[in-house]
């Protein structure tokens, strides 16, 4: 479940360049406090509420938005998150998560499979985002750069005001006002993100490459993270709120950061923020229970599915499906026992097939047309596998891979294999038991994603188009 954790990140991760930028361009007298609270709030706290709202816009237009709401209350945590994307019709696509964590389990819950949960491990978190040495390293060094932005900054720009029991401060900087100094520290902050959340390498020859095109991107966050070599910090206007403790109670405001491309190309990026904090030391989280939500274990759901007669098909046209599917299955390396569970239903999305063999799990689903729109094997360990970048993997295996998935479309999805461009490795995963793999997504058209294993022998582990191609 590591994977989906990666994602459900950004909203932090962005959060805290906020402050970091927002912090760096703070006059001393008011900075050591304020920097300390944003510290101590990201990495120190073990009982606190966070709810907020957050809209990013591409020159001068909205691609996302994000809820939050998250409660810490010691190892135990809850962390609700909405996405919503804007759609050319000007409707919104609504996507997002709830994690509910403890000491040892991670139950996720998400929009995409409502009434449904999944369970994972990871280690303890007793804070909103998890510590390292290299991170301490580094807000040790933003502490000490920003103490030294006091001289650089005009006259006016920070303002500081005493208020019942607490403190006020805006901040407000435009273009020229702003010091190099907390550009290049934005920029460091954003290149230790790209790494640790974005499974991206931003350690990187910076050349023009076609694979980086910001068109050839299925998302504006995708493109934004894999092509900006530099970020120029352009404006900050942000009120943000402390109590009599020194401690952040609220955070609103914009920032405007312009993202220059590989090729040249600068691009305006707007974050509209507007957080409360609250609760120190009284935020309280339930422990996980599925009737709180209405949800079933996402197995269970599977196997429910799978037990029930496929409505509209008659006997024939099913045994058809079910023989298409082994036969799938077996030319991909997935042998199919003889007293293997076999099930299926009909859907929005198609007609779905599921195989159990023991231990093993796998669904299909095919469009009413035959074209297959997904394999995946549910059982398999890189579900469960840390992700890292795909850009150290062999060239000879990169090969591999893609010749593999083209093989597979051009025989299951002929219409998608005519769209299929660019293969772009995105991240390569070694599990636990020594097996990797290498995922990749179709730039070409919107998200369409695969998985290869590529040791100890090579097989085609996941394979996904959400909506038409």
């Amino acid at each position: 479940m590591k994977r989906h954790l990666k994602k459900l990140i950004l909203p932090a991760a962005l959060a805290l360049c906020v402050i970091l930028a927002v912090s760096a361009a703070l006059a001393e007298s008011t900075l050591n406090g304020l920097w300390k609270s944003g510290c101590d709030l990201l990495f120190h706290t073990h009982n606190v509420t966070v709810k907020g709202e957050a809209s990013f816009s591409l020159d001068g237009e909205k691609f996302k938005t994000m809820q939050l709401d998250y409660v810490q209350d010691g190892y135990r945590s809850y962390y609700g998150l909405k996405l919503l994307t804007p759609r050319e019709d000007g409707s919104q696509r609504e996507t997002g998560w709830t994690i509910i964590a403890d000491q040892e389990d991670i139950t996720v819950m998400e929009a995409f499979y409502p009434g449904t949960y999944r369970t994972a491990t990871d280690a303890a978190q007793n804070t909103l985002l998890r510590r390292t040495v290299h991170l301490d390293a580094l807000t040790d060094l933003g502490g000490l750069l920003a103490a030294q932005l006091e001289p650089m900054l005009p006259e006016g720009a920070v303002t500081e005001e005493n208020t019942d029991g607490g403190a006020a401060v805006h901040i407000a900087l435009k273009g020229d006002q702003i010091p190099a100094l907390a550009v290049s520290a934005l920029n460091t902050a954003a290149g230790y993100l790209c790494n640790r959340w974005f499974s991206g390498s931003y350690d990187r020859a910076v050349i023009e490459d076609d694979s980086f095109a910001f068109d050839q991107y299925i998302t504006v966050t995708q493109a934004l993270t894999d092509g900006t070599v530099q970020w120029k910090l352009q404006g900050v206007d942000a009120d943000l709120s402390l109590d009599s403790q020194g401690r952040l109670t609220g955070a609103r405001g914009e920032m405007q950061v312009q993202s220059v491309y590989w090729d040249g190309a600068a691009r305006e990026v707007a974050v509209q923020f507007d957080f409360t904090v609250s609760d120190y030391g009284t935020s309280r989280v339930k422990p996980f229970a599925p009737a709180d939500y209405g949800v079933q274990l996402f197995w269970d759901w599977i196997r429910e599915q799978a037990g029930e007669d496929p409505e509209g098909l008659d006997e024939d046209a099913w045994d058809e499906w079910i023989g298409q599917t082994v036969s799938l299955l077996e030319d991909q390396g997935f042998p199919v026992h003889p007293d293997a569970s076999l099930g299926g239903w009909i859907s929005e999305e198609g007609v779905n097939v599921n195989i159990t063999n023991v231990g093993e799990d796998y669904l299909c689903t095919y469009a009413e047309d035959g074209r297959l729109l997904s394999l995946q094997n549910l059982t398999a360990l890189w579900l469960q596998s840390e992700e890292e970048p795909a850009a150290d993997a062999d060239a000879e295996a990169l090969q591999s891979a893609e010749t593999l998935i083209r093989a597979f479309i051009a025989k299951v999805n002929p219409p998608l294999a005519e769209k299929l461009d660019s293969l772009t490795p995105q991240s390569a995963i070694t599990a636990e038991d020594g097996s990797r793999y290498l995922t990749f997504r179709n730039m070409a058209q919107d998200d369409a994603h695969f998985v290869v294993r590529i040791e100890p022998s090579l097989r085609l582990e996941y394979y996904a188009v959400i909506g038409e191609e």
